[in-house]
């Protein structure tokens, strides 16, 4: 049921093409090009320019992309594969793509999730150029300050239904919050000065992990860390400064050249996942979806994956055991979802999420290694 109208006109499209031909372009959360082919590749998908032979004119295509990348403050070889860049870069080129093509609406679903701050300046230069040409755009978002910075009216949605639509000067950020969250405002303030504490390590404790010298060619130099129990250590950086590659490494799925990891005072020979999973390791990663869920597999199997070894006895695994561990995290992460077999790729990305996080808490780790972990998630699973 429902209608949708372009530009006055009520429109019907079969297929996403035919909403790209009426002149609709969509940014999404989740980049959604092709690994394999080069940037100038992606950005001209479709419609490749052709030389006079009917052919696609490569010189043109890789020229046109180092242009329209310059503008976004982008620097990269047009002919490099999309796989090899970091994923801000590749959420940038999938924004110059969205721009370049001549759209009347551009959606933008999540489109800072990936990007450092330098690149979220340039997106709102973007925006405001877009605005500039009289093109409508549809910016989706959970981030406050984003939406008081670019939109001029505000639509919340709660659980697939519309709550409220309305210029958004008048609305505080706590009316805003709390229409999205469904609570009243009194419950909302009590919750933002929920806080949990941790003590402060003492220097006579030995910490839980030690990592000292952590080499990977081209990658990380001379990484040396130390944690400590209750204590949350912060790493930080822009992208490509070797945060990700850090935590990969201290979990085993980024072999090293050089350097050691110890936990509990035993140290990790080779360091490989299983053996940072087996010394109390556990690692959310930063791309859920390539790296993370199994989007065809139910959430049952999605939360007790790591933990079949635990759940099972003489290489039988117990549905009884797993029930009760699902049955625990589901209640206590509010996990929405229609039940435990439902198909995680059908959650949303805060449920997808808390499907990881209760993947790994379940195995009660000494250490958890969270990759930017509130990665297009909204204000309440957050």
């Amino acid at each position: 049921e429902g209608e949708v109208r372009l530009s006055g006109e009520p429109v019907r499209f079969a297929r996403p093409f035919e909403a790209q031909q009426a002149g609709i372009s969509t940014i999404y959360q989740e980049v959604n090009l092709v690994p394999l082919m080069s940037v100038a590749r992606n950005i001209f998908l479709g419609r490749e320019p052709k030389n006079r032979f009917g052919l696609i004119d490569f010189a043109r295509m890789n020229r046109e992309t180092t242009e329209l990348l310059d503008g976004f403050g982008v620097r990269v070889d047009p002919k490099r594969p999309l796989h090899t860049l970091g994923v801000g870069t590749q959420q940038m080129v999938a924004l110059a793509r969205a721009v370049s093509v001549q759209a009347r609406v551009v959606i933008m679903d999540e489109p800072t999730s990936s990007l450092e701050p330098r690149e979220v300046e340039t997106l709102f230069r973007v925006i405001e150029n877009l605005r500039g040409r009289s093109i409508a755009v549809l910016y989706v978002s959970h981030r406050m300050d984003e939406l008081y910075r670019v939109c001029d009216r505000v639509t919340v949605l709660r659980d697939g239904r519309h709550i409220h639509t309305g210029e958004l000067a008048p609305l505080n950020r706590m009316q805003l919050v709390s229409m999205m969250l469904g609570r009243d405002m009194a419950e909302v303030r009590r919750d933002g000065l929920t806080g949990f504490a941790a003590e402060g390590h003492d220097a006579a404790r030995t910490p839980v992990l030690t990592a000292k010298g952590l080499d990977r060619r081209h990658q990380l130099h001379d990484i040396s860390v130390e944690l400590y129990a209750g204590e949350v250590l912060g790493l930080g950086g822009l992208l490509g400064s070797g945060r990700s590659e850090t935590a990969k490494a201290l979990t085993g799925a980024l072999p090293l050249d050089g350097g050691e990891i110890t936990v509990d005072g035993k140290r990790l020979g080779r360091p490989t996942p299983a053996a940072a999973i087996r010394a109390g390791v556990s690692m959310l990663p930063e791309d859920r979806k390539a790296e993370g869920i199994v989007p065809g597999l139910s959430v049952r199997e999605n939360i007790v994956l790591a933990a079949l070894p635990r759940l099972s006895r003489g290489g039988i695994v117990s549905r009884a055991r797993q029930d009760r561990v699902v049955d625990i995290f589901m209640k206590r992460l509010r996990i929405k979802a229609s039940g435990p077999e439902q198909k995680v790729g059908e959650l949303s990305g805060g449920n997808q999420q808390k499907v990881l996080l209760a993947r790994w808490l379940c195995l009660e780790p000494k250490v958890l290694l969270l990759d930017e972990p509130t990665r297009g998630i909204d204000v309440g699973a957050k």
